[in-house]
Order: structure tokens, then sequence, then C-alpha cells
């Protein structure tokens, strides 16, 4: 089977060109002071991760989805002292339990021919270099290993249309192991010692694919070009409740 197949999503465009942005809000963040009293903290935060995924498919007469989807999930991480200028961070987050969304599927014409229930899954391990441009302003850069898994079921076809490959019942997955180099802006009013009981914190980094493999359980002889880029954005408001222990969320 030789397709030529465009998707658009969250962190890989393929044969194509699209957008998404990735907006995930804290909910709980819990940070402990490391050892070095001045410098770096551990963290713990369990939020939601809001979705808007697109895909496209480059065949007669077109097809094009849209959906967004929001699951809960969980992130640790920790801030490590390096040196007046540097330092790094890791972060391991994973979607604590997938929530379904409703994808609507239309052609060139923006008809609306099917639609099917979508589930997002995704763990990933962060590494970032902080580079201290000022004291509470970082540029960031660093790997990004992610593997995500796009879940389709319950397809149903609209205005007596019958997908000739996809049939009504059907339920397959897509899966991607992804290497990213992130790049972005941090900004961290201060340490967890300082004087202040209030302490902000948010970050926007983008992202490109440098190395990539994806599988479809519907498109065993398919192969995938991967391009494109992906995009975050997160903030964090805390408060101290106890020398060296923050809780807050945003």
């Amino acid at each position: 089977m030789n397709e030529m197949k465009m998707r658009s999503g969250l962190n890989e465009l393929v044969s194509g060109v699209g957008v998404c942005v990735v907006l995930s809000l804290g909910v709980a963040p819990v940070a402990f002071a490391a050892e070095t009293p001045d410098y770096g903290y551990s963290y713990l935060t369990m939020g939601v991760e809001n979705i808007t995924y697109q895909e496209a498919f480059l065949g007669s007469g077109g097809a094009v989805s849209d959906v967004t989807t929001s699951s809960p999930v969980l992130n640790t991480g920790g801030l490590y002292y390096v040196n007046d200028k540097f330092d790094f961070s890791i972060d391991a987050l994973a979607t604590f339990t997938p929530l379904g969304a409703t994808e609507r599927w239309e052609d060139n014409q923006g008809k609306a021919y099917q639609q099917n229930q979508f589930e997002y899954l995704r763990t990933s391990t962060n590494i970032l270099v902080h580079y201290k441009w000022r004291d509470d302003v970082r540029v960031v850069f660093g790997p990004s290993l992610t593997y995500q898994t796009y879940k389709r079921y319950g397809l149903k076809g609209l205005n007596g249309y019958q997908n000739p490959v996809f049939r009504e019942g059907d339920t397959w997955e897509e899966k991607s192991t992804d290497i990213f180099m992130d790049a972005g802006i941090a900004y961290d009013s201060g340490t967890l010692f300082n004087t202040e009981k209030w302490r902000v914190s948010g970050r926007w980094i983008a992202g490109i694919p440098i190395w990539s493999v994806t599988e479809n359980t519907k498109f065993e002889n398919v192969s995938f070009d991967d391009f494109g880029f992906r995009t975050s954005l997160e903030a964090t408001l805390s408060y101290e409740v106890m020398k060296g222990l923050h809780l807050g969320g945003l």
C-alpha cells in the first residue's frame, strides 16, 4: 500500500504544515528545597493538559480533522544549580488517565462526513539547560524524549458516508516515539529562600523533532516523513507555607 498522508498534530507534522499549542495548567505543585541553601528545588505537579490536535489527508476529496481534549497529568522534576550562569532542570511528565473527546472530519468543502472518539496519552522526559540572562529571566534549551499514543474508536459516518478503510466499530492506534530539541524563555521571581512569601514562575518553549518513529495499526506499510514543531506554555504561582516548602497552582 503506497499512500501519502499528512498528519499535523501536537508534536509533528507528516508531509504537511500545521500548528498546535499545548497549554499545561498545574493544580497543586509542591516544591521542596534542595540541600544547596540558596539554589535549586524539586517539585510535584498535578494538573490538566489541554491538547488541540489536527490531522489532514492528502488525497481525493481531502480530509481534515480537529479535536481538543483535556486529561489529568502528573509531573515531577527539579531545578539544579551548576554555577552563577547556568542551571539545569529535569522533568518527567505522564498522562494520568486519557479522557476521550469527539473528533469530526470534514472534506475540502468544509462538509462534515464522519466522527469518532479520540484519546491522547503522553509520557516524556524533558532536560533543559538554563542560561541565566538575568536573575529572574533565563534562556532554556535541551532535548525532550517523548512517547505518544493517539487512539480512535466509535467511528460513525455522517450524511450517509461509509468509510472504505475504517469501519464502524473499529479501534485503531497511532504510536510515536520522538526526540525533540526544545528552546525557549523562563521566568522565576526567586529561590524558595528569598524574603517574599509569594513566588511566580513560568516558561514558554518551542521544539522541533530531530528523530521520530511512528506506527499506525491500520497502515502497516505506510512510512511517515516527520517534520514540524510544537509549543508549550506553563505558569505557577506558589506561597511559602514553611521554610523551603511552597504550595500553589495556576
